[in-house]
């Protein structure tokens, strides 16, 4: 064998020992690319269902994440709400039993000169969480204090609600009217302890009396101002004027001077002028003290401030529809020019 033939059989042998080492690995490369062409799609909806079970989870998270923050605010929503509900539940009575009450209202009316003819209390009602008092009330004053005690007495802390009111004039006791009515009042069914809330809660503006009374004669409709509205004490005589028949007293008050003539009111107590002479002024004024109504009278003498006479006879219980003073007569003391 000569050389050409040996170097061609080596190089026979070398080439089958490296078939024999690539066939397996392009075989393998067959199988393995025949089972990816097969399972390929499978792995393909099976990563497809993985991402969307991922995203059912994060939309459940985030669903979860905003009812654990719902719940957060309705927690405190919830803690408020059973503040004011506390708060609520104390005002009922405002801190006050039944005979506090009934203190505050003969109080009130006496401060406005009202006079009480009827009060009872009825039987409590029995309510979910609270018990109910029904009031029955009839009362006799002047209008605006009828009118000033009502918002008072309304406005204050306790829960009181007013029902069935009745107003009119009162005819055995001329210039009065009469109020009738029934309140409710209220009380927890267990004790409450003092809201926080109520030291925010802002002071009481001043009730003003009103101006006008609806039940009296339109020509009497005027306004309580001038000497209506002075103290007494406040007021002095100065002079006095002589018209024919009718004598005027001069008045200062507030560094102002007015003429008063007999009829015309002065001072707070709802006073009127029942005589003028030249160096004194009689005013009669009616007060309800110890449960009835009594006159007085007040002299105002000349460069003297006022001056209550207490001599017997000067003060007297009487009836209201009896006595000279004149209850619709409102005619206003007009103050000097120059």
């Amino acid at each position: 064998m000569n050389l050409l033939e040996k170097g061609a059989w080596l190089a026979l042998i070398e080439r089958s020992r490296l078939a024999r080492l690539t066939l397996p690995c392009i075989v393998g490369f067959i199988v393995f690319g025949l089972g990816c062409l097969f399972r390929l799609p499978q792995w393909v909806q099976l990563q497809e269902a993985e991402r969307a079970r991922q995203g059912l989870l994060l939309q459940a998270y985030e669903t979860k994440a905003a009812e654990v923050l719902a719940l957060a605010h309705l927690k405190e929503a919830f803690a408020d709400a059973q503040q004011l509900l506390q708060d609520a539940r104390w005002r009922l009575a405002a801190g006050a039993g039944m005979s506090d009450l009934l203190d505050q209202l003969a109080a009130s009316g006496h401060a406005h000169g009202l006079h009480f003819e009827q009060l009872d209390v009825r039987d409590e009602v029995k309510q979910p969480g609270y018990w109910q008092t029904p009031l029955d009330v009839q009362v006799v004053g002047r209008y605006p204090g009828l009118r000033v005690w009502l918002d008072d007495w309304l406005g204050q802390d306790r829960l009181l609600r007013a029902e069935a009111l009745r107003l009119e004039p009162a005819n055995d006791r001329p210039g009065l009217l009469r109020l009738g009515m029934r309140f409710h009042a209220y009380q927890a069914d267990g004790p409450v302890p003092v809201p926080l809330s109520l030291a925010d809660s802002p002071a009481r503006a001043e009730v003003l009396p009103v101006n006008l009374d609806p039940f009296s004669a339109w020509a009497t409709r005027v306004a309580p101002g001038g000497l209506a509205s002075v103290p007494l004490a406040q007021l002095q005589m100065v002079g006095s004027l002589q018209r024919e028949r009718q004598r005027e007293a001069v008045v200062a008050s507030a560094g102002r001077l007015y003429r008063v003539q007999p009829g015309d009111r002065l001072g707070r107590e709802g006073g009127v002028v029942v005589q003028v002479g030249e160096r004194q002024l009689e005013v009669r004024e009616r007060l309800f003290v110890g449960g009835v109504w009594r006159e007085r009278t007040v002299m105002l003498t000349l460069r003297k401030s006022a001056n209550t006479e207490t001599m017997d006879g000067d003060e007297v219980a009487i009836d209201v529809d009896g006595g000279d003073a004149d209850t619709h007569s409102v005619v206003h003391g007009s103050a000097l020019s120059g």
